[in-house]
């Protein structure tokens, strides 16, 4: 399986929002999701829309994810390639971890014109609690 995330905040921090979509082996989405997350930063609101991603697989008994998604951050410090030197940014890599337990998860970093379904699940997060 296939996971794309993406956060966004309109304001650092403003109201944000987390996209993720899951997709089959075929191309087919099979799960997807628009949250509003109320005042966050775009890293909190990203770290939210991995965990959120990461829960719906794992609910839905996937084994093998391939994680995509366009903040180096992230996708870095959940690969376990950066330190994570913010408490609170460390809470949420556990969070995530957490999720990913018992799973064999990938993290990919991928340019933000590769992820333009979760962004734009993201934004419509945003858009739609106004």
């Amino acid at each position: 399986m296939k996971g794309y995330f993406d956060g966004a905040s309109r304001g650092n921090p403003g109201e944000a929002g987390a996209g993720a979509l899951l997709m089959d082996d075929d191309g087919n989405i099979v799960w997807e999701t628009a949250s509003f997350l109320g005042k966050k930063t775009n890293n909190e609101a990203e770290y939210r829309a991995a965990i959120l991603l990461l829960k719906a697989a794992r609910e839905r008994g996937v084994k093998e994810l391939l994680m995509r998604g366009d903040s180096k951050l992230v996708v870095s410090q959940l690969s376990r390639e950066w330190k994570i030197n913010l408490p609170h940014l460390r809470e949420l890599a556990a969070e995530a971890w957490r999720a990913a337990e018992g799973m064999n998860v990938k993290y990919e970093w991928i340019p933000r014109a590769e992820n333009k379904r979760a962004d734009r699940l993201s934004n419509e997060a945003i858009d739609n609690a106004k």
